[in-house]
């Protein structure tokens, strides 16, 4: 029956990732807090904004009542925070979170639309150190949880919006997206006039490992706009790589993001042979009163950290009579144990303690590992 069935993009989850999620989010949140981040929890609900709200799933209400809708990224949420009930703090204000997203629809990356967020904001700092801040504590976060082969791509809207703001037609510019998400520079110069076309192969000639196309990048110099961001990719990336020996580091100026928030340089984490991105972020700037503020930050998507992590979870469960005395149970907790408490009348036994999933059993009070 359609009403017992679960929605396409959602799940139950009853296998190991979902204790495996559980202690790499605790594992990362911790990671964050120590650095200086302070934990803030946001609404699961929030009032819809139609130039916010994309992807949402809306809430039925009632004819004369605001819409609702449930979130589909918290970052906007934590920007809302710095100003609103965090407005009287000092900045920088350095904010972290974790919480479940539902979105409408799921891409071919990424067809889960639940999934858990885990992210950090640096709030109101303007220096590009805070963007090297950033992209180092979700690198090392990545690292701790077992990610290997970590990509970081970067990439900046400031270079494409140039080229594509210059192009008047509508019907030309839908196409040209199109065609840019496909990276397809033949099709694109098919329909583009000579102006505009050696700006867009210089664009595609940034494309691939930083090492390698860095010295294109002077190419795309054709205003302060350019030529500050340039400045800013640069002096990133090589602060970055002088903390951070052996990072990989890819290059896309092409890359159309979906969410369209950010506005100057985007960082996106990736594993070698994993389906979807790990995590995202980057600088952007949203409208706090009558000022515009900034902020800089990223998001850790833990179904993709999942798929991509190399740890496995060194499983110590143990049953254990009932009646164990509590020194011996908190000399088994400390040693790293899952405690199963057996309430049945039978001796614990290699085939019982086989029967509940448990590595281990206790035996007149001595722990016996089972050898399969």
């Amino acid at each position: 029956m359609a009403n017992n069935l679960i929605p396409v993009g959602f799940k139950d989850d009853v296998t190991s990732d979902v204790t495996t999620e559980h202690i790499f989010k605790n594992k990362i949140i911790d990671y964050f807090c120590s650095n200086g981040f302070d934990l803030v929890k946001t609404p699961l609900i929030e009032y819809f904004n139609k130039n916010t709200s994309k992807n949402v799933f809306i809430i039925s209400v009632k004819k004369n009542e605001e819409k609702l809708n449930i979130r589909s990224d918290i970052t906007l949420q934590v920007a809302s925070l710095s100003k609103t009930r965090l407005s009287k703090k000092n900045k920088p204000l350095k904010l972290c979170y974790y919480g479940e997203v539902a979105r409408k629809k799921g891409s071919m990356l990424r067809p889960e639309r639940q999934f858990l967020q885990i992210g950090a904001e640096c709030i109101g700092e303007k220096n590009i150190l805070a963007d090297v801040e950033m992209m180092e504590l979700a690198y090392t976060s990545l690292s701790l949880v077992g990610i290997k082969n970590i990509i970081i791509e970067i990439s900046s809207r400031v270079f494409f919006d140039k080229f594509i703001f210059s192009i008047k037609k509508s019907s030309q510019k839908n196409e040209i997206l199109r065609l840019i998400r496909i990276k397809d520079l033949n099709g694109i110069l098919k329909i583009l006039n000579k102006k505009n076309s050696q700006y867009i192969v210089d664009l595609f000639s940034c494309t691939g490992t930083y090492k390698d196309k860095k010295k294109f990048l002077k190419k795309l110099r054709i205003d302060t706009d350019t030529s500050n961001e340039i400045f800013n990719i640069e002096k990133i990336i090589s602060i970055f790589l002088s903390r951070n020996k052996g990072a990989k580091i890819f290059l896309d100026l092409c890359e159309i993001a979906d969410n369209h928030y950010h506005s100057g340089m985007r960082f996106t984490f990736f594993a070698e042979n994993v389906r979807g991105e790990i995590a995202r972020g980057g600088r952007y700037q949203f409208k706090n009163m009558s000022r515009t503020d900034v902020g800089t930050g990223f998001t850790c998507y833990m179904d993709s950290i999942l798929r991509a992590s190399s740890s496995a979870l060194n499983k110590k469960k143990i049953i254990i009579p009932f009646n164990t005395s509590k020194n011996l149970t908190k000399e088994l907790v400390d040693k790293g144990f899952s405690l199963f408490r057996y309430t049945g009348n039978l001796n614990i036994t290699k085939k019982l303690a086989l029967h509940q999933n448990c590595q281990f059993y206790l035996s007149n009070n001595n722990v016996k590992k089972i050898i399969k």
